[in-house]
């Protein structure tokens, strides 16, 4: 098992469709974890000299956007499930935004381009873009990502 550089972190996040598990805190105090779609803000690197934000959109009446408006803590977790094995855990804090249509537009076409492909990514871009769609920053406060993690010596 082997840490992940920065650079190698920000290549496996956005590597294919690897959908990442978005675990936030319920009411009650337990967790409530859920597969998302995302994309990096690659502009935040130089402001923080850190890993981008992690960029996906949801729905305001949604759980885990719920969930966010109450405690804004959220750990993330995107893994490789092929051998050698890699993860990359993070911690952060999310921040709930409501954006004008174009802003929304430009974030949900560009997070489906990812997973839908640049064929479909405009249609999916538009039915995610919705009355009550929000976008959600997740700012990392710590970054836990390990590769090869089967790997023999």
């Amino acid at each position: 098992m082997t840490e992940m550089s920065r650079k190698e972190i920000e290549k496996f996040l956005m590597h294919g469709t690897f959908t990442a598990k978005l675990a936030t805190v319920k009411r009650d105090g337990s967790p409530h974890v859920v597969p998302i779609w995302f994309v990096l803000d690659g502009r935040k690197n130089q402001a923080r000299k850190g890993m981008g934000d992690i960029i996906f959109t949801t729905y305001e009446n949604s759980l885990k956007a719920l969930n966010i408006q109450r405690d804004n803590r959220v750990s993330i977790c995107v893994d490789d499930q092929t051998p050698q094995f890699s993860f990359v855990t993070i911690l952060g804090t999310a921040k709930i935004l409501r954006q004008k249509y174009n802003q929304l537009l430009r974030w949900n076409t560009r997070i489906a381009e990812r997973y839908m492909g640049k064929r479909n990514a405009k249609a999916y871009g538009k039915r995610n873009s919705t009355e009550g769609a929000i976008l959600v920053r997740v700012t990392p406060t710590k970054t836990i990502a390990e590769k090869d993690i089967a790997a023999w010596e």
